[in-house]
């Protein structure tokens, strides 16, 4: 199964807003111990994060996210590899 990065920071963004204005919590976020990853949970469906990065599908639980993103495969390290560059980059250009 292959697993791209995807930014993520707008689409949260908006469901955060919607969060507001309803005045529900749409939006449930739990770091995982001793990582960089993060949970996050918008109505039932949970996916796995690196800063504004997505690195997993859909999944039915917090849980499955859990195990997925403690999995260390070489597609994992290449997911954060290339999400360290992309930090990088922007990094240096808003140095110029």
């Amino acid at each position: 199964m292959e697993t791209k990065v995807k930014p993520l920071y707008t689409d949260v963004k908006t469901k955060d807003k919607e969060n507001f204005s309803r005045n529900e919590e749409l939006v449930k976020r739990k770091d995982i111990k001793d990582t960089p990853f993060e949970v996050i949970t918008i109505n039932e469906k949970s996916f796995g994060t690196m800063g504004q990065f997505r690195l997993t599908e859909n999944l039915d639980s917090v849980k499955e996210v859990e195990k997925e993103l403690k999995k260390i495969t070489w597609n994992r390290l290449i997911q954060v590899i290339m999400i360290l560059e992309e930090l990088k980059l922007n990094m240096n250009k808003n140095k110029k």
